[in-house]
């Protein structure tokens, strides 16, 4: 894997750990107002769906190199 690769991968992972951060911190604000269920549900399914774009980045990191999947592991 080429270094330009790698820093790409570097921001890109930035990135999603930025926004995951963020989309937790607005539903753990949600939960203590207590906003309606319907309300809770968008939140959940955006942080659900934001974990999946996760999951899509390691299947195509783990595809260019083994050891980038050690790297970006945040189990």
């Amino acid at each position: 894997m080429y270094r330009s690769d790698a820093s790409m991968l570097d921001i890109e992972y930035g990135r999603w750990v930025e926004e995951q951060h963020w989309l937790v911190c607005e539903l753990r604000v949600a939960v203590q107002e207590h906003l309606p269920e319907n309300e809770l549900r968008l939140l959940v399914d955006n942080c659900l769906a934001h974990y999946d774009q996760i999951m899509n980045f390691m299947s195509i990191v783990s595809k260019m190199s083994s050891t980038y999947t050690y790297r970006y592991n945040f189990f």
